[in-house]
């Protein structure tokens, strides 16, 4: 996954100038984390962090040091104590904290207990991911042959996994009111729209896999930044950040 993750966005680099910077830095990203995933393949895991924190701390690091290259937050926190660096991990964990760094240090982490089936110790919320708990960052449509618009799948930010969600609900509140779940395009990125929420000012990315299934959508998201920024000043809150924090 983050292998796939970090060709794409090395690819879009070079023919997005407006957005080459966040996809430079999604491209070092992953391959950092490719990186993580290799150093946790001996390592006996769990699923429950409190258990594992001791034994991965130290080999997610190379994941908060591309980050530290491009914030100051994450500068900071490469001198943190082992401890300290315990208790970020853990809190994120335990309360879904809103906390960028502690979750890109944790993708690999739950990418590798997804891919070895194992179970991730962590709450499940509607609209969170089945496996791991995680929250949604981007939904993308898929054909089907039962439908011409595609099914609807939401994208977990933290283990990988896609799973099949109601096109016509809002998966930070669950509001099913068609009317108060408005629709947002633009004709510079064709493919991709803001799906917001009145009820909760909550939005999230949609990526048009229908139109060409090479896409990945975590990464050709952050062709389409601008979009976000509208939304924001629209004052809505995006859902769960993309690759690039925002």
């Amino acid at each position: 996954m983050f292998e796939r993750r970090a060709a794409r966005a090395a690819l879009l680099a070079k023919d997005t100038e407006a957005a080459r910077e966040p996809l430079q830095f999604a491209a070092a990203l992953s391959r950092a984390q490719v990186l993580c995933v290799d150093r946790l393949q001996p390592v006996n895991l769990s699923g429950e962090l409190k258990n594992d924190i001791d034994k991965i701390v130290t080999l997610i690091s190379p994941v908060l040091e591309v980050i530290a290259s491009r914030s100051d937050e994450a500068r900071k926190r490469v001198a943190d104590s082992a401890e300290t660096a315990r208790t970020r991990l853990l809190v994120y964990w335990n309360e879904n904290s809103d906390d960028y760094v502690s979750r890109a240090l944790l993708q690999p982490y739950v990418a590798a207990l997804r891919d070895r089936k194992i179970n991730a110790d962590r709450v499940h919320s509607r609209g969170h991911c089945p496996f791991c708990g995680g929250a949604a960052w981007i939904s993308a449509r898929k054909s089907t042959s039962e439908a011409d618009s595609g099914f609807r799948y939401l994208g977990c930010s933290l283990c990988g996994l896609e799973w099949n969600f109601n096109r016509i609900a809002c998966p930070a509140c669950g509001e099913e009111d068609p009317h108060k779940l408005p629709i947002f395009q633009n004709d510079t990125h064709r493919g991709v729209r803001i799906e917001t929420c009145d009820t909760c000012r909550r939005y999230m990315k949609s990526i048009d896999m229908t139109l060409d299934g090479r896409l990945i959508p975590p990464v050709d998201d952050l062709v389409s930044l601008s979009m976000d920024l509208w939304a924001i000043d629209e004052g809505f809150i995006r859902i769960e950040p993309g690759m690039a924090g925002i």
